[in-house]
């Protein structure tokens, strides 16, 4: 489950303030080449949030996804296993106003963006195929209107492997 600061930028002045904190989800896929290399083939994230804003009806949702991938290093050492990575791919953030939790369409700000990925982590092997993530922290700057804004995940969870050999 991340925590993620999401800065919407400039653009998105119809709500103050424009970065906020916002709890979600997060869902990865990687495959092993090498003991020591984990690509990331799809790294996905939801972050979804409340806020008040200056139109009627004067609430809405900050709601914010990411798809990243890219190549991670691992040192494994006993049943620990700390890892740093490089992604890239693209972001999403939408403000939808909402009455009694119900959407209205169309979106307040809705605006797809390159994003990059830049973070790393601990796992603590449990089993052979379920470990648990102690954390995880990315920073992730995005381009949005000409600029980049910063935004930063914690995470923490559990990882389940497949076809894992110990002696990879």
């Amino acid at each position: 489950m991340p925590y993620t600061h999401v800065d919407l930028g400039p653009e998105a002045t119809i709500f103050q303030p424009t970065d906020q904190n916002h709890i979600g989800i997060e869902i990865s896929g990687s495959y092993n080449p090498r003991r020591y290399l984990r690509i990331i083939l799809c790294d996905f994230s939801v972050q979804i949030g409340g806020t008040k804003i200056t139109l009627p009806p004067e609430k809405a949702d900050v709601r914010t996804s990411q798809v990243l991938f890219g190549p991670e290093f691992v040192r494994r050492s006993g049943k620990t296993s700390a890892f740093a990575h490089t992604l890239i791919g693209v972001t999403n953030a939408r403000l939808v106003s909402t009455i009694g939790g119900v959407d209205i369409t169309p979106d307040l700000v809705n605006h797809t963006s390159l994003a990059f990925g830049l973070g790393g982590g601990l796992d603590f092997q449990v089993r052979r195929i379920f470990a648990v993530r102690a954390i995880q922290a990315d920073y992730i700057p995005t381009r949005i209107s000409g600029n980049w804004v910063s935004h930063y995940r914690v995470s923490a969870g559990v990882v389940w492997t497949w076809g894992n050999r110990p002696n990879n």
